[in-house]
């Protein structure tokens, strides 16, 4: 239904962006300005997004245990978002490489959000270091999810692009799009945040300028991927069979909160104990906080739940999956997840579109 329109959008996109292809870089925007200084006394993130704040422990911390609390939930979201970065830098070349010789412009696309993504995993790296050089913790051993460096890999990737081709392609952006709007809500938040640092502020709003043009690259991709590589889905069982099993498999590595939280809690619990100014806190008592704030509704979490599900209903109207696959895809997220609302209340796939405006560059009331 919506897959000329959208290769159309993806072709005028790619040529517009190629002709005009940088923005502020972010490496060098931290260069210019003096943002070290922010991490003295400023908070980084809203404080309701703090560790901790939903929980009956956060009145007896200190202001500088508090500080050191908000700018651990910046250091830990910013990590993760440059995790799925490194991802993205894998699979776009990946997919770069398959659509070159009869899409050069789209794959010259893809190649130019690789090189935004290295930038952006460098410079949010650098204030990373900074923030553990100020709290005295230690992430040689930061966790992350089973298997990553299996699944982060050009040949990993290659096979899977080898074996399910335009399945794979439209799951992959598809999901990308998805994990495009949780990062959104979140970042959003920073990038506003009044009383933050406005050199770190501005950091993130530049992050989302590049953001909102990736969420449409996603958006688009998975709306018109089977047209794109002009090339019909395989018939037999067993590769259908095959193909369902990748699909709930992405789903469930990318979205499943009991990997998800379960990583956010893992790496809490290794590194906060290590900050400076929480010390002097028993360990059972800070690995209590750690506990309650995963397993209440986190303030990222309400950010989450306002901001994705009229964005994900239309995302998934558009996407050139099947009713039954739609359907899969909704019934699993929504039972992966204790506390996120991916998509509207009441709403299930093929009930009706999203008449909200949007623009080539993601929503068109947050495009930067």
């Amino acid at each position: 239904m919506f897959a000329l329109e959208e290769l159309k959008r993806l072709r005028a996109f790619a040529t517009r962006r190629l002709a005009n292809p940088h923005g502020q870089q972010l490496g060098q925007y931290l260069d210019g300005v003096n943002w070290q200084v922010a991490l003295a006394d400023r908070a980084l993130v809203p404080w309701e997004m703090s560790l901790g704040f939903h929980t009956p422990f956060w009145a007896g911390f200190s202001e500088e245990q508090k500080l050191a609390l908000n700018h651990w939930t910046y250091a830990m979201m910013y990590f993760r978002i440059g995790d799925g970065e490194r991802f993205v830098v894998c699979t776009n070349s990946v997919v770069a490489d398959l659509v070159h010789s009869f899409e050069p412009e789209l794959a010259g696309l893809l190649r130019l959000e690789t090189h935004e993504e290295i930038d952006h995993i460098a410079a949010f790296g650098r204030v990373f270091a900074a923030v553990q050089q100020r709290h005295g913790f230690v992430a040689a051993k930061m966790p992350v999810k089973p298997l990553r460096p299996l699944f982060v890999s050009k040949p990993f990737v290659r096979f899977l692009v080898a074996t399910f081709g335009a399945d794979f392609v439209v799951t992959y952006y598809f999901g990308r799009g998805l994990v495009n709007h949780m990062g959104k809500a979140f970042e959003t938040r920073v990038a506003t945040l009044a009383e933050g640092s406005p050199a770190l502020t501005k950091l993130s709003m530049l992050h989302t300028v590049d953001e909102n043009r990736h969420m449409a690259v996603s958006r688009m991709m998975a709306a018109c991927g089977y047209e794109l590589l002009h090339r019909k889905r395989t018939s037999s069982a067993l590769y259908e069979a095959a193909n369902h099993v990748m699909q709930r498999t992405v789903v469930q590595y990318t979205f499943s909160d009991r990997i998800t939280t379960g990583q956010e809690r893992a790496m809490s619990q290794r590194m906060v104990p290590q900050m400076t100014s929480l010390a002097g806190i028993d360990r059972p008592t800070l690995r209590a906080c750690i506990d309650a704030h995963f397993d209440g509704v986190t303030g990222i979490e309400h950010a989450k739940n306002e901001f994705m599900p009229k964005f994900n209903q239309r995302l998934m109207e558009r996407a050139c999956l099947s009713g039954d696959e739609k359907r899969m895809w909704f019934d699993l997220l929504n039972s992966l997840q204790r506390n996120l609302q991916f998509f509207p209340a009441g709403w299930r796939p093929g009930d009706g579109l999203v008449t909200e405006a949007f623009d080539d560059e993601g929503p068109s009331a947050l495009a930067s």
